[in-house]
């Protein structure tokens, strides 16, 4: 754990507190760029479907960068918005650990970054946003043939479920608030698409309130795997039945 988190990160935050490390804390780290490389992204993505299955590269881009996001965005987030703590996060800056899935484990930063006191969310995020995923997923989509859309939803559902899990935890409201702008504005300040708009919505069903994706993750694309509790084809199918949202328990399992 970067020891500047550690104030925070305990209790429901403990599990992420180890995702970014320093230089030097984690053997077999290669520089992001390289990674985001197409050599480097076709071995990684072949690693991929060795682990999960199946060849096709839309879903396994997809699941990859799911786990890219679950490793670094929570630390990265949680920091900004309780700590006011902004960490690096240039692509050429970092480097990132895979585990033997090919999967990201761990992301080395160059140092711990520095408190700016920035409130704003639409320029606390504007560096992980437009300068370490965008291209990131620009890549991504290029050598999978994925939607660039399904990217985003998998990064920006997770940003929304961390602003729940800080909701849940307790922590100021204000927090809370600030980071809800940015899932609430269709266009960043200077007119750009938000690509982190609106990511889920909420529905009221049999079993009360649901959560459910904008957009499917596709991973029903893999064998034998099916849509996930909160795809929105579950929805769609429920409402095109006359049901309503489906309760959590007609829902398919992952």
């Amino acid at each position: 754990m970067l020891a500047v988190l550690a104030p925070i990160f305990h209790g429901p935050l403990a599990p992420y507190a180890d995702t970014l490390v320093l230089p030097g804390e984690k053997p077999g780290a290669m520089a992001l760029s390289e990674l985001i490389a197409p050599a480097g992204l076709d071995a990684a993505l072949a690693r991929v479907a060795t682990y999960f299955g199946g060849d096709d590269r839309r879903v396994l881009a997809s699941l990859f960068s799911i786990h890219y996001v679950h490793i670094l965005m929570p630390v990265m987030v949680v920091a900004q918005l309780v700590l006011g703590r902004h960490l690096p996060v240039a692509v050429d800056a970092l480097s990132v650990v895979l585990d033997e899935d090919g999967l990201p484990d761990h992301f080395v930063l160059p140092d711990d970054g520095h408190a700016d006191g920035e409130g704003d969310p639409f320029v606390r995020f504007q560096p992980l946003i437009f300068d370490h995923l965008e291209p990131v997923f620009r890549a991504l989509s290029a050598r999978s043939g994925l939607s660039a859309k399904v990217l985003w939803t998998n990064a920006a559902n997770l940003y929304e479920a961390i602003l729940r899990e800080l909701e849940g935890a307790g922590f100021s409201p204000g927090v809370v608030a600030a980071g809800e702008r940015l899932v609430n504005s269709p266009r960043w300040p200077d007119g750009r698409r938000n690509p982190f708009h609106a990511p889920v919505r909420y529905v009221e069903g049999p079993g009360g309130e649901r959560r459910w994706r904008r957009v499917c993750c596709v991973s029903y694309l893999l064998p034998e795997r099916g849509y996930c509790s909160n795809c929105p084809h579950v929805l769609a199918k429920a409402k095109t039945a006359g049901t309503g949202a489906v309760d959590a328990s007609a829902a398919p399992s992952p």
